[in-house]
């Protein structure tokens, strides 16, 4: 899953594009509109809590608050406010499309409350995979296909953002 997200510092507009890898760090491309280099970054970073992240860059550790508002996140790190505003998510405008093919995602910021299968079960097209609540309702995400869970993400209980991968399953 990749996503793009324009982003204004009152002096210049910045194009921000995230693509999670496989081992849960993230690449970070970063483009001034005015011309200037295009820096890609390698990070990682976890989940702490709803709204709580820590993430590792150049092997110095952070910790930031992310509220949202529609498109609009509202970013707080190292005493500083940002506000960058989603434009897109689409992984064939990042390259690597095909690296997201099986990973099911969460439509919605929740908790997972159940777990209906764990990795190397055999599973078929719209069975049921997962239960998260988000916004006092469960929700249920079936598989696209059939295959075999590769790997489950977070463990029940977890609360989850939404578009974080949280199933990945092999085809076939």
């Amino acid at each position: 899953m990749s996503e793009v997200f324009n982003f204004d510092d009152g002096k210049h507009r910045f194009e921000v594009r995230l693509r999670r890898n496989k081992n849960n760090s993230y690449v970070v491309m970063i483009h001034r509109g005015d011309g200037a280099e295009e820096k890609e970054l390698q990070v990682s970073a976890k989940v702490l809590g709803t709204g709580q992240f820590q993430f590792s860059l150049d092997n110095v550790i952070y910790k930031c608050s992310v509220a949202k508002d529609g498109d609009v996140r509202f970013i707080h790190l190292d005493g500083e406010d940002y506000e960058i505003t989603r434009v897109s998510e689409t992984a064939e405008e990042f390259g690597e499309a095909e690296e997201d093919l099986g990973s099911l995602s969460s439509p919605m910021p929740g908790r997972i409350v159940k777990l209906l299968v764990k990795p190397g079960d055999r599973v078929k097209k719209g069975q049921d995979l997962i239960v998260v609540e988000a916004m006092k309702m469960e929700n249920k995400i079936a598989a696209p296909f059939d295959g075999t869970v590769k790997k489950v993400f977070f463990p029940e209980g977890d609360q989850i953002e939404a578009n974080v991968p949280l199933i990945e399953i092999e085809e076939g």
